[in-house]
């Protein structure tokens, strides 16, 4: 009895806590069918059809910026039906970061151009989870419309989903579309079970959840997804311009050094902060010395 007292201890201590609002835990949910049901409660209302016939589209393409190489994040497509879904999971969100994902848009309908006889259209729906509060809405959709004639191009569709106006929700029985937007902004397991409350399918998806933390290897590429949004995010906040900084060797060290701080004091392992700095192990211990 003791020693499996012991061993659930340790368990416990090792596992890593595994955010939904990530690309990686997304694509792995997404991959498997037992939790589409929990994604057709928080996609369904912006496409109107069932996401059980959508494929995830793990190619990446790049957003035509010389010199970031932006990528999109989710991509789902379906034979039966002439429609794209973009989605992107924004942790920390930004004028550029927006800015980006109209670009991805604008892309995607380029690329749905099938030549031929007849040219066939697709039309995109992005929709955009974001890790912050809006002091009036909680969700907007966005279109093009003609200013003279106020008609709609309805080639695409943009929402925005604000995922912290729905932090502090538990589930009721009567609100699970409201509860699982909830679960995104958990920072716990414990917070995850509090808003599943005895919800059947979020129940499943914490206990992936937390398999998912003890599990090295998905441990590994959640680590290098959180360590390139956290190091895109501090280089935009050092107002990082690539143009004027790129001579200047010695601020770009100083940048990899802050950089490198915030992912230590996160936890972040040492091996994959060095791997994605260039700053070497030794370095890298001295830091941990005097934070």
């Amino acid at each position: 009895m003791k020693e499996e007292e012991n061993k659930e201890k340790n368990e416990k201590s090792e596992k890593k806590f595994i955010s939904l609002l990530s690309d990686t835990t997304f694509k792995h949910f997404f991959k498997i069918e037992d939790y589409k049901e929990f994604f057709n409660t928080i996609i369904k209302p912006y496409t109107n059809m069932d996401i059980s016939e959508f494929r995830l589209y793990d190619t990446e393409f790049n957003s035509g910026n010389e010199k970031r190489d932006y990528r999109l994040d989710i991509l789902l497509e379906s034979d039966k039906c002439d429609l794209i879904i973009l989605i992107e999971m924004n942790q920390f969100p930004s004028n550029e970061i927006m800015y980006r994902n109209r670009l991805f848009v604008y892309t995607a309908l380029a690329r749905s151009l099938n030549s031929g006889e007849k040219i066939k259209k697709k039309k995109v729906i992005q929709i955009n989870f974001n890790k912050e509060k809006h002091p009036y809405v909680s969700k907007a959709s966005y279109s093009v419309m003609d200013i003279n004639t106020h008609k709609e191009i309805k080639d695409f569709k943009i929402h925005e989903v604000y995922l912290d106006n729905y932090k502090g929700i538990r589930y009721n029985g009567d609100n699970k579309e409201e509860a699982y937007l909830s679960l995104f902004t958990a920072n716990s397991y414990e917070e995850l079970r509090e808003i599943a409350g005895d919800d059947k399918e979020a129940l499943k998806i914490v206990d992936e959840l937390e398999r998912l933390g003890l599990n090295d290897n998905f441990g590994l590429a959640y680590d290098n997804e959180m360590m390139q949004k956290k190091m895109i995010n501090t280089a935009r906040n050092w107002g990082y311009d690539d143009g004027k900084e790129a001579g200047l060797k010695e601020g770009a060290k100083a940048e990899k050094i802050s950089i490198a701080k915030n992912l230590l004091k996160d936890g972040i392992p040492i091996e994959v902060v060095s791997k994605n700095t260039g700053l070497s192990i030794e370095e890298l211990e001295e830091l941990n010395k005097e934070a």
